[in-house]
Formats: C-alpha cells, sequence, structure tokens
C-alpha cells in the first residue's frame, strides 16, 4: 500500500478520535451539557451513530491501508480505502451540519449562555480540522476525470434533503415512544443516506487499468456478511445499554430492565443496519469481484453516464 494512503489512514483516524472526544465532551461538559440545543433526537442521533460508525470506517481505513498484501494493491482496493478516508470526514462534516441546524433552530438555547464562546469554538475547531484533513486527502487522490456532473447533483439533492428534513422535522415526536424510536431511525437514515451519493462524487473511479465487475454473491457469502453486520449492532446496543445502566442510579425492576435493554440493541441494530445498507457498495464491504477484461462503472450512477 502507498505510504501517501497508510499516514493518511493514520490522520482519519486521529480525526476519528478527536471527533468522539468533542461529542462526548459537549455531551457531559457542565458548562455545555444544558446549553447544546443538539442533545436531543434527531440531532443526538446524527451524532450518535456519527461517533459509533465513524471509529467503525477509520479502523476499516488502517487495516486496509497496514495489512500485508500478496501483490500492489488493485485500483478497486486503492478506491475502497480512499473511500473509506473520505467517508470519515463526511461523517464529521454531516454530524456538525445537523449541530447547526439545531442551533439556527433554537437560537435561545445557546446564544445568550455563557459557554456560547465555547460552544462555537469547540465546533468551529471541528470544523476546520476536518476541512484540513479533507484537503490533505483530496491532494493525495490526485487528478479526478470530468463531467461527473449527474454524480454531484444526486450528492448535493440528498445532502440538501438530509438538512431540510433535520430542519423541519417536528421534534415534538420525541414526547411519544414509539415516535421518539421512530426519529432516532430518521437520525440514522438522515447521516448515512446522503454519504452513499457524497463517496461517488468524491471518489469516482479514476483507472485505465482493467477493472472489476460485481458478480452475483453467493448466498453463503451474504448471509455471513449480513449476519456479522447483526453481530455488530448488536454488541453495540448491549455495550450502549450497559453504560445507560452504568450511569443510573437505584434498582429497577427486572422487566423493566429487559424493555429498555431490547430497545437499546433494536436502536443499536437498526443505526448498524442503516450504515451498511447505504454505505457497503461504496466501500466495497457487499460485494466480491471477479477480474474482467472490460471497463464496467462500478457505482450505479455512473451506468447512467456511459
Amino acid at each position: 500500500m502507498p505510504t501517501l494512503l497508510k499516514r493518511n489512514a493514520v490522520i482519519v483516524l486521529g480525526l476519528a478520535a478527536l471527533f468522539s472526544w468533542s461529542f462526548m465532551f459537549a455531551k457531559h461538559d457542565p458548562a455545555l451539557r444544558n446549553v447544546i440545543p443538539f442533545g436531543d433526537d434527531p440531532y443526538d442521533a446524527v451524532g450518535s451513530f456519527g461517533v459509533i460508525v465513524v471509529m467503525l470506517i477509520a479502523l476499516l481505513s488502517l487495516v486496509r491501508a497496514f495489512r500485508p498484501y500478496r501483490e500492489y494493491p488493485s485500483a478497486i482496493q486503492l478506491l475502497h480505502l480512499a473511500r473509506a478516508q473520505h467517508a470519515v470526514v463526511l461523517i464529521v462534516f454531516i454530524v456538525l451540519a445537523s449541530d447547526g441546524v439545531a442551533m439556527v433552530r433554537h437560537p435561545a438555547t445557546w446564544s445568550e449562555a455563557a459557554a456560547r464562546s465555547q460552544l462555537v469554538a469547540l465546533l468551529g475547531g471541528m470544523a476546520i480540522i476536518a476541512t484540513a484533513v479533507l484537503l490533505i486527502l483530496r491532494t493525495s487522490h490526485g487528478k479526478l476525470r470530468a463531467g461527473a456532473t449527474k454524480r454531484w447533483k444526486a450528492a448535493a439533492a440528498s445532502t440538501l434533503l438530509a438538512l431540510l428534513i433535520l430542519l423541519i422535522y417536528p421534534e415534538r415526536l420525541i414526547d411519544q415512544t414509539v415516535t421518539h424510536l421512530f426519529t432516532v431511525i430518521v437520525g440514522a437514515a438522515v447521516l448515512f443516506a446522503p454519504m452513499r451519493y457524497l463517496l461517488y462524487a468524491l471518489v469516482p473511479y479514476v483507472s485505465d487499468e482493467p477493472t472489476t465487475r460485481p458478480v452475483r454473491r453467493k448466498f453463503s457469502v451474504a448471509s455471513k456478511r449480513w449476519g456479522i453486520v447483526f453481530l455488530i449492532g448488536i454488541l453495540i446496543g448491549t455495550f450502549a445499554f450497559v453504560t445507560e445502566i452504568a450511569d443510573s442510579t437505584g434498582k429497577a425492576p427486572l422487566s423493566h430492565l429487559a424493555l429498555v435493554a431490547s430497545v437499546y440493541i433494536a436502536l443499536g441494530l437498526s443505526g448498524i443496519l442503516i450504515a451498511y445498507t447505504f454505505l457497503s457498495e461504496p466501500l466495497g464491504l457487499g460485494n466480491l469481484y471477479s477480474l474482467n477484461g472490460d471497463r464496467s462503472p462500478i457505482d450505479p450512477l455512473e451506468k447512467q453516464n456511459t
């Protein structure tokens, strides 16, 4: 693997760690936790799922960058690594945009607070750092092929739609249990859906060498991949439940604990399934590839351009 991409993998891992720290700091710092307007869903769901998945993708990038290869990595392997690194930055930007929407909708919550400068500095600092990392990635990626107008239209449309949903979403829905759970799912969709099209636009396939075409996966292989995703989702939900119980005071009835555990596990599983549904193809997590001699496009939007 090129040294440049190894360096980038370390950089995006650092960005993911810093972003996770800033998210938790804003939620638990005594001066900020009562000031932040994005502490409730759907904004909190966007940030929470972002923190979870950003670390998973950053670790995926690190493994892909440093694992030994028998031969020089193929164009498709380089592509998926570059997309994973860009995905980390995209998560940070989308979460920050979600936070910004919450601040626009609730200016009175933070604009007159004593900690407003600290809040702006925290979010602004993360935005500057994420922008710097994106510039590093763009420089490393090299020249992109021109003529990807359709991809950028889809990326812009999906991103604007996600922000519009956050801007007009009826926040009172979190007052009821069922609609609150639905709101959490909306937060996950708002985060991951536009990333699919942004990744296709930011890192299209650019190569003169023979490419690879997705082939039909055997059921056993596909089921194993989905099984791993299910397991990760269950583990994340269980960890969130254990953390919540550890922070709570007093004893709750066993039936109540079982109900709360099932909710956390269901939400963790749902978020991971949504992330995998939208990101598995652009990140190369859901397809097997076999070499052929043509130059077939590897993303659905590019098929429309040929």
